[in-house]
């Protein structure tokens, strides 16, 4: 009987108790293995990351990140200071770890912003902040790529500029002006394609406005994203538009030098 059943179980049905808790177990198995999967890459992609806009867009909804204080460390002093400020204060990082109780950080997606906490040794929080995508995506500190041309942003509406305008405008500021308008010129450089046309946003965020270049390329018209100080962007826009509104300098805090007479 044992040996007819063992010649014939290929050909019988997948039926009755033990046959539904083999395949349960199987299946069960199989997810466990893939959410092991996912939080090992995650881990190893968050180690990995060159920038804080990087390591967060590889968080999910689903499970946040754990890094060492010494990594976010790192991260934080490649993004703009303006920006860096509105998360931690870094003298307060400089004294968490000089007092070595700051241990880790942990990074979670809620409610559409990011949550960072600042941790110690036992996972008590030290401090606590949330920021948008938006907001680090503008910060600078790398550029992204959209597809589709500056038209269809409506951010940029009403003030696109020809790029040879922009850089050639670029071109006769100081060079401390064209540091904080185009932080990482060389972004632009290196990517593929010619710039055609130039937008500023309407918008501030942690005194940057964000700058959408639009290239024109092989695989069709995509815009550069990137970000520049509000003070800098505003002399470069108003080269290109005599008829811009000067921000007031007094509510921006603006050096008297970067401030015409």
């Amino acid at each position: 009987m044992g040996r007819y059943l063992a010649v014939t179980n290929a050909y019988r049905p997948e039926s009755g108790n033990v046959w539904e808790q083999g395949r349960l177990k199987q299946v069960a198995t199989r997810t466990l293995e893939q959410m092991v999967t996912r939080q090992l890459t995650a881990q190893r992609e968050a180690r990995e990351a060159a920038s804080l806009n990087q390591l967060i867009e590889g968080l999910t909804a689903s499970s946040g990140i754990m890094i060492s204080a010494e990594q976010f460390r790192s991260l934080y002093s490649k993004i703009p200071e303006s920006l860096a400020r509105t998360l931690f204060s870094p003298i307060f990082m400089l004294r968490i770890s000089a007092e070595k109780s700051w241990e880790r950080v942990y990074l979670e997606r809620e409610n559409g912003q990011v949550g960072i906490y600042l941790l110690d040794r036992g996972n008590n929080v030290l401090s606590y902040t949330t920021v948008a995508d938006r907001q680090l995506q503008s910060a600078g500190g790398e550029s992204s790529f959209i597809s589709g041309t500056l038209d269809g942003q409506p951010e940029f509406a009403g003030r696109i500029f020809p790029a040879d305008r922009f850089f050639m405008a670029l071109d006769t500021l100081s060079p401390e002006i064209q540091q904080g308008v185009l932080a990482h010129p060389g972004a632009v450089l290196g990517a593929e394609g010619t710039p055609v046309r130039v937008g500023f946003s309407d918008e501030v965020h942690a005194d940057t406005i964000r700058i959408g270049i639009e290239m024109d390329t092989p695989a069709g018209r995509r815009i550069l994203l990137t970000s520049g100080q509000e003070w800098a962007v505003w002399q470069v826009r108003a080269l290109l538009d005599p008829l811009v509104s000067r921000p007031a300098s007094r509510k921006l805090g603006w050096p008297a030098s970067r401030v015409d007479p």
